[in-house]
């Protein structure tokens, strides 16, 4: 028993082409790439370009294609197709009892599921399908029982090389005979599709899209790392969109490491922690973002060079960022379903607050865990960060160290020539700011609270000393 093979995801969709246009296509997804033609691009094109060899046409010379194994000819043979949801069994068929013909397959459409079994021809008759005898049967009555399949459909078929003339309609003593299309009709490829599309999956950019009046989530739009080229597809349902949706994710998450490669390639010793595409809330821009080992950089594309890698449209240090928020988004009749992100950066203009919308809960979750662990680790290999004060009015230096804690000394060419203060973290029992550039720290010693003017925004060190914290709490098995 012929069974049917498995092939790379295919199926028909319909492409926006316009606000409100939409053009039938086929898509069909390989390891490193989505491509969308014309739906009828593959029987047009076997017309005209496809060898004579080949089985996946409609064209009466087929039939008597050296391709068509010689032992099947007149033999009874089995097949099993697993219907696709949609361009179910993709063949078309001729003939029928008030033709005086059998039912014969007269088109296979490429990518289709008769075309994935590799085990069906033009040219065939089909005697039945789930056991329903169809030797005896009208056009119409065969068209019904096909239609009529549940998902798997057993096909007994025979290859009758002597019946190719009953495809040329014109031939002369032969009465014309209709065909019956896929389950899906196929529609006539637009002008504007007239060249098939393809999006490399390598860092492309795949989300689930809503497009009011229609509320069925059938929609998902993939773009290209550059941002060059999209598509704009529309399933039948939202079941169908999921699995493409899924399916696309998939392949693409399988490049990442290319990508890695690719990037680290332009930067030698740039460790890559993790990489992809988020959207920022009220801008609602996708960025493509970078997570090394020390900060997170935003993109506008996938970099090419190591000029534009090094050039970030923004760059967060990982040891000022903290995940203040991770969950479902503000509750609103149309977000409710939104997975987000919240961000706090220390900076030297203040405290920086950053919403950013992911499409899945692994997504969310996987940046959640790596945004705090990025903190975390970073906080443990820069150890230590100094910036210049004033301390009772005397010019000095502040160091806070991971395990030394924090230092006030006096610096001369930039050695340490005096030690003003030394206190361990533990130490520390409380800390504050005024925002402006004033930081005061609460070691509970005969000094009390000591003011340490930092001459500018303290926020960047208030976040620093969390960072650190936070990390010698981790140190220690507990979460921070």
């Amino acid at each position: 028993m012929a069974a049917a093979l498995k092939a790379p995801k295919s199926g028909l969709l319909e492409l926006r082409v316009a606000v409100e246009r939409w053009s039938r296509v086929l898509a069909a997804l390989s390891g490193d790439a989505l491509t969308v033609s014309p739906a009828e691009a593959s029987e047009e094109s076997c017309k005209s370009k496809a060898p004579a060899a080949a089985p996946l046409n409609g064209e009466p010379s087929s039939l008597s294609c050296p391709n068509v194994p010689e032992h099947i000819s007149s033999v009874k043979r089995t097949v099993r197709v697993t219907k696709q949801d949609v361009g179910g069994l993709g063949i078309s068929i001729k003939g029928g009892k008030e033709n005086k013909m059998p039912i014969l397959i007269s088109k296979i459409f490429k990518g289709l599921a008769a075309d994935q079994t590799e085990a069906l021809y033009v040219g065939d008759a089909i005697l039945s399908v789930n056991g329903c005898d169809l030797r005896e049967a009208t056009h119409d009555e065969a068209v019904q029982a096909l239609k009529k399949t549940g998902k798997e459909v057993i096909l007994e078929v025979k290859y009758i090389k002597e019946m190719s003339a009953f495809f040329k309609s014109a031939s002369p003593g032969v009465p014309p005979v209709m065909d019956s299309p896929p389950s899906t009709p196929q529609k006539q490829p637009d002008p504007a599709l007239t060249e098939t599309r393809t999006i490399p999956l390598k860092m492309c950019h795949t989300t689930r899209k809503q497009c009011p009046p229609d509320t069925e989530d059938r929609y998902f739009e993939v773009v290209s790392a550059d941002r060059k080229k999209s598509v704009f597809l529309r399933a039948k349902d939202p079941a169908m969109a999921q699995s493409w949706y899924n399916a696309i994710q998939t392949a693409s998450a399988a490049l990442l490491c290319t990508v890695k490669d690719d990037l680290r390639a332009l930067q030698p010793g740039l460790d890559i922690r993790h990489i992809g595409w988020i959207i920022e809330q009220g801008s609602e821009r996708p960025v493509l973002a970078v997570l090394t080992d020390r900060d997170l950089m935003l993109y506008s594309s996938l970099p090419e060079s190591r000029e534009s890698l090094n050039s970030p449209d923004k760059s967060h240090p990982l040891i000022t960022t903290r995940l203040v928020h991770s969950g479902p988004g503000k509750s609103s009749s149309v977000q409710d379903s939104e997975l987000t992100f919240g961000l706090r950066l220390g900076t030297k203009q203040g405290v920086e607050t950053h919403l950013f919308r992911v499409d899945t809960a692994k997504d969310l979750s996987t940046w959640s865990h790596l945004l705090v662990e990025g903190c975390h680790n970073a906080a443990e290999l820069i150890q230590e960060v100094t910036t210049a004060c004033s301390w009772n009015g005397q010019q000095c230096m502040l160091s806070v160290h991971i395990d030394n804690g924090f230092s006030l000394f006096t610096e001369e060419a930039g050695v340490r020539r005096h030690i003003l203060l030394q206190q361990p973290f533990e130490r520390l029992r409380m800390s504050s700011d005024d925002g402006v550039r004033m930081i005061f720290l609460d070691f509970g010693g005969p000094e009390a609270e000591i003011q340490l003017d930092l001459h500018a925004c303290p926020k960047t060190i208030v976040f620093i000393i969390h960072s650190f914290l936070s990390a010698k709490v981790k140190r220690l098995g507990l979460l921070a």
